[in-house]
């Protein structure tokens, strides 16, 4: 999206690649770099991100279009359940916002459930050239285990924040169109390891249970005997629990037709030991 006013005075910034190992594709994420350099260039920047064991300090803009995945870093790995704390400093010359994402579902999107911080539709980031933000954010039980994609990105777009969603940032660009290319910023993604407590493996490898059919339309079936005690419940995406009930081992079935459409987590539990959980999905089709 383009600015409504060309600047009269060329602001001029520097920007760095800091390590060839690193990234300037999404794939197999969407797009989120910048068009600044049609207009004159604007340092809204990210200078450092810290979560849990990763801190990544750059005090600069990443290179144009300002987009670069870090892979060349340590991972940290967050454990399901576990609060950490995420601080990240900009350089901020305008009207901006932030966004941060985890794909906790692991689908190669950033859907809004899984947006973990960020500005409110009416309210910027502070002008300055250290702007910090410190969030408290939860790994939900219901996210996969293994590694996936988080996106820190600010964005500074008349067009954009004028608009409906003002400061509430969107993790990509509506297209690669010069309309919807966002104007100034910068996009930093990170791998993260999200891995089980202490004692807690996924189902598989506990029992080497299966559930079938799945995707599932009305009843999922266990493959094997279980406990006449055993418990379970089923969370949705955005870690609400949907379902809870007891499996014996006559019917080692569970009936989800009431569930809608959509990704779950069946986690089961036996004399309330965690046992781990398996994702299905419900469909109608």
């Amino acid at each position: 999206m383009k600015k409504k006013f060309l600047l009269l005075i060329l602001i001029t910034t520097t920007s760095f690649n800091f390590l060839s190992a690193q990234s300037t594709s999404p794939t197999p994420y969407c797009v989120a770099d910048f068009d600044d350099m049609i207009f004159a260039p604007v340092a809204d920047a990210i200078f450092s991100v810290a979560f849990g064991t990763l801190t990544n300090v750059t005090n600069a803009q990443f290179a144009s279009p300002h987009y670069v995945f870090y892979n060349n870093l340590s991972i940290p790995n967050l454990v399901k359940g576990s609060a950490y704390t995420l601080t990240a400093i900009f350089d901020v010359h305008g009207g901006a916002g932030y966004g941060i994402w985890i794909d906790y579902n692991q689908n190669n999107v950033f859907e809004d459930s899984e947006k973990v911080s960020g500005t409110a539709v009416g309210t910027p980031l502070n002008i300055s050239s250290s702007t910090t933000i410190t969030t408290s954010i939860t790994i939900p039980t219901t996210a996969m285990t293994g590694t996936t994609r988080m996106r820190v990105r600010i964005v500074e777009d008349d067009n954009y924040t004028g608009g409906a969603n003002g400061y509430s940032i969107m993790p990509c660009n509506a297209s690669t169109s010069d309309t919807d290319v966002m104007d100034w910023g910068e996009t930093e993604d990170y791998t993260i390891n999200i891995t089980l407590p202490v004692g807690i493996n996924e189902l598989s490898e506990v029992y080497n249970l299966i559930i079938y059919p799945n995707p599932v339309t009305t009843t999922l079936t266990l493959n094997k005997n279980v406990s006449d005690n055993l418990t379970y419940k089923i969370f949705n995406l955005g870690g609400q629990e949907t379902q809870t009930g007891t499996i014996n081992n006559s019917g080692k079935q569970i009936s989800v037709s009431t569930l809608s459409d959509g990704i779950y987590f069946l986690q089961l539990f036996d004399s309330n030991k965690s046992l781990g959980q398996q994702k299905f999905i419900k469909t109608t089709k």
